[in-house]
């Protein structure tokens, strides 16, 4: 089973399954329908604002492989930040994790005894190579023990209420881990770490927020580890064969089981914005990754959705009224399916004059609904300042109107 070999067939790959899923409903002219267009989830994310631009499957718990080293690397970074441990530390790497490195299909570099590693050394391994002793050996310096980095994951995954369930630092699965005795008593043979899209994706968003050095470290087509070259996983950053300058990708991270096939999160910036994209369970081949970028050059554009301020006209009478909102009005907005809005009257008129309204009555409820990803946001327009409406009014409540984006059914 010669993992290690194909991680560096797929990982360029990926990304193309990234958004075969995307492409397969959205830009059917630029995609192909073939079994390497498949993913069995795929999660793609404005990074800043957390907006979900796609969503496929995304809540579903899949096997993730080495995505799991995100979680991993998010603990080290934050244990370093409050001092527990320093980046020039030496790690203890105990007999049974150097014996993993010696693995043919499970290491990328060797750890003889006679050398030692430190906390930046094992974490560029660990990201750049995916090095699964490295990710090993460092959980279990933050935490004491494999266990007890095991339980600070899954404390982690819960403290961000994410569905997310973690065996081990490295994305193995029991299969492996049990001949090196890192099985967490209590689990099965089988068990592995299982988590959804749209979780891993949440932990990439931590991981790059909190510490965004790990996009530099991420962006290296190799590190220099003593005398080791470790290469990267990710065949898809600038230099490598598979790297589009359209959608530069500067990491993240890759993974691979057989039960988990390839996983990717990717992560680059397009129209300023930093976007992570997540694909699990996709096929070897290579298909989607020109498509992906390209739907998202052609189809998705960063644009305000609503107005700032409108002239509403109340339901059911001839008055119109100035309402504002301080929602920030500019999302990411597909072409093709564009978000829809239903409006919801929130003032309840009174059918007898006068009707008086106080500086920041909320009159308007928006409710947006992005059709790709299943998210839905809502706006409230509220008078800028106090006004009285003179007259008998007739009031019937209305139902909810539903429009799309660019056909503002406003009073002007």
């Amino acid at each position: 089973m010669l993992k290690l070999i194909k991680q560096r067939l797929v990982w360029g790959l990926v990304l193309t399954a990234t958004v075969s899923g995307v492409l397969s409903c959205n830009v059917a002219a630029h995609a192909t329908s073939s079994k390497a267009d498949e993913v069995k989830a795929a999660y793609v994310m404005d990074a800043k604002s957390g907006q979900v631009v796609y969503a496929q499957n995304a809540d579903q718990k899949l096997p993730i492989a080495s995505l799991s080293k995100l979680m991993t690397l998010y603990l080290v970074e934050r244990a370093i930040e409050h001092g527990q441990i320093k980046w020039t530390d030496a790690v203890p790497i105990r007999k049974n994790v150097r014996k993993m490195a010696t693995s043919a299909t499970l290491s990328v570099m060797p750890m003889p005894a006679k050398e030692t590693f430190t906390v930046r050394e094992l974490f560029a391994a660990t990201l750049v190579g995916s090095s699964n002793s490295g990710a090993i050996a460092l959980g279990e310096y933050v935490a004491g023990s494999n266990d007890k980095f095991i339980k600070l994951m899954n404390q982690q995954a819960s403290k961000w209420h994410l569905d997310a369930s973690f065996i081990s630092a490295s994305g193995l699965d029991n299969t492996d881990l049990k001949n090196y005795d890192l099985k967490i008593k209590g689990t099965s043979d089988q068990d592995q770490n299982l988590v959804s899209a749209r979780a891993v994706t949440t932990i990439a968003q931590h991981l790059i927020d909190a510490y965004p050095d790990v996009i530099q470290v991420a962006n290296q087509r190799s590190v220099k580890i003593h005398k080791y070259t470790v290469p990267t996983s990710v065949e898809i950053l600038k230099g490598a064969e598979y790297y589009d300058p359209r959608v530069p990708v500067d990491g993240l991270k890759t993974g691979y089981t057989n039960q988990a096939g390839a996983c990717l999160v990717a992560t680059y910036r397009q129209n300023g914005h930093r976007m992570i994209a997540t694909t699990l369970g996709g096929a070897w081949q290579f298909t989607a990754n020109n498509n992906l970028r390209l739907m998202f050059k052609t189809t998705e554009q960063y644009k305000q959705v609503v107005p700032k301020s409108i002239n509403y006209q109340i339901p059911g009478t001839q008055t119109k009224v100035r309402l504002v909102t301080k929602y920030n009005s500019k999302l990411w907005v597909n072409s093709k399916q564009p978000i829809t809005q239903t409006k919801i009257a929130l003032w309840p008129l009174h059918r007898t004059a006068p009707n008086y309204l106080a500086a920041n009555t909320a009159v308007l409820k928006l409710r947006l609904t992005d059709p790709l990803s299943g998210t839905t946001k809502e706006v409230i327009y509220r008078t800028p300042e106090a006004l009285t409406m003179l007259g008998p009014l007739q009031w019937a409540t209305a139902p909810a109107k539903r429009t799309t984006t660019g056909t503002y059914a406003f009073a002007k």
